[in-house]
């Protein structure tokens, strides 16, 4: 039996199997959008959607689309917290995650493996998002973030779904023309 789900476009697409034909940019911008960062326990909601947005803004320019697309797996196949993620239980879910994600990555002509400057920004903002969030990450990798940290973070409102949904595709939009 094969898995399969209903995409915000209307594709029919196997999480299990995804291929190149099945990605699009329109149902991974929406369905980002809507996935809450921390199993959705924070104060104010905070899209993945928004999350990747900023972290593509911290990475060099010739790192941009890979920082936006960092979480893009999650559009096909959830948001699991990655503590929980990182477990043994959730190996397969992680092999399951790099093929998708490295599927994305190609079809958008990124690098398939993640820079270490995309992780870097990526860290950044999951300190900085618990911080404003209120939330303490007892994790030895993961220490408050200082003002420095903050002020490259820059400005910082939350956005609604929607807001996210159109940021993040106008952001896709701009790094493919080049601008």
């Amino acid at each position: 039996m094969r898995s399969w789900i209903t995409t915000f476009t209307g594709a029919r697409v196997d999480p299990l199997d995804l291929q190149s034909f099945d990605i699009r940019i329109e149902d991974i911008a929406h369905s980002l959008a809507c996935i809450n960062r921390f199993g959705g326990h924070i104060r104010r909601p905070i899209s993945v959607a928004q999350h990747s947005v900023y972290v593509s803004r911290l990475c060099p320019p010739e790192l941009a689309l890979q920082g936006l697309l960092h979480d893009a797996s999650e559009y096909i196949l959830g948001d699991i917290t990655k503590w929980l993620k990182e477990t043994p239980t959730f190996a397969l879910y992680r092999q399951a995650e790099d093929r998708a994600q490295k599927m994305i990555f190609q079809k958008f002509n990124c690098n398939e493996h993640m820079a270490s400057e995309v992780k870097a920004a990526d860290k950044l903002m999951v300190r900085f998002e618990a911080m404003r969030s209120g939330l303490r990450i007892d994790h030895p990798g993961y220490p408050p973030i200082n003002k420095e940290e903050k002020e490259r973070v820059g400005p910082w409102q939350h956005w609604g779904w929607k807001m996210a949904e159109e940021v993040f595709l106008a952001e896709f939009r701009c790094l493919q023309s080049g601008k």
